[in-house]
Formats: structure tokens, C-alpha cells, sequence
């Protein structure tokens, strides 16, 4: 009877093993990076839109700001309204503390 020896595996499979290995963890890694850098930039969309809005809201409210304390608007109210008029300098009396 002849005995049957099995031969041991070449060292160089071991480093093949390990290569591709390494081969699909850097392909999954790729594939991870590549996702994160498109969520990021869909977030950086919606925020960059938002600003916008928020930047459009804040120059609409600056300008109703500046029409509602224009001095023509606010003298044109007060003789209006409150019945109020530009004393006459006879009329002004300065008072010292």
C-alpha cells in the first residue's frame, strides 16, 4: 500500500488570499466613500437652499423694515393721527437742568 501524501499549499495562495482580500475591502471602501460624498453634498444642496431662502426672507423684511420708519411716513402719521405739528420757535422754550 502506498500512503498518499498531501501536498502542502504553496505560500505564494496565502499572499493571493490576502491580496484579494485586501482587493474587496478597498473596492467596499470605495463604494462606502463613495455614497457618504453624495449624501454630504445633498446635504450641503439643501443647505446652501435654505440660506438662500433665509437670506431672501431677511432682505424682504430689511426693506419693509426701512418703509415703515421712513421719516415721510412716520411725520405724514403723526400730523395725521396724533394731530401733531412743527411748534413755532417763539413757542419753543429751552430749560436748563
Amino acid at each position: 500500500m502506498s500512503k498518499i501524501y498531501a501536498k502542502p499549499l504553496p505560500r505564494i495562495s496565502g499572499v493571493l488570499l490576502f491580496l484579494f482580500v485586501a482587493n474587496l475591502l478597498s473596492a467596499v471602501a470605495v463604494s462606502y466613500a463613495a455614497h457618504n460624498s453624495r449624501k454630504y453634498l445633498n446635504e450641503l444642496f439643501e443647505a446652501t437652499q435654505i440660506r438662500d431662502k433665509a437670506q431672501a426672507e431677511w432682505g424682504r423684511f430689511i426693506l419693509e423694515q426701512s418703509t415703515w420708519t421712513a421719516h415721510n411716513r412716520i411725520e405724514t402719521l403723526a400730523v395725521q393721527q396724533l394731530n401733531m405739528h412743527i411748534p413755532e420757535p417763539s413757542a419753543v422754550r429751552m430749560v436748563s437742568p
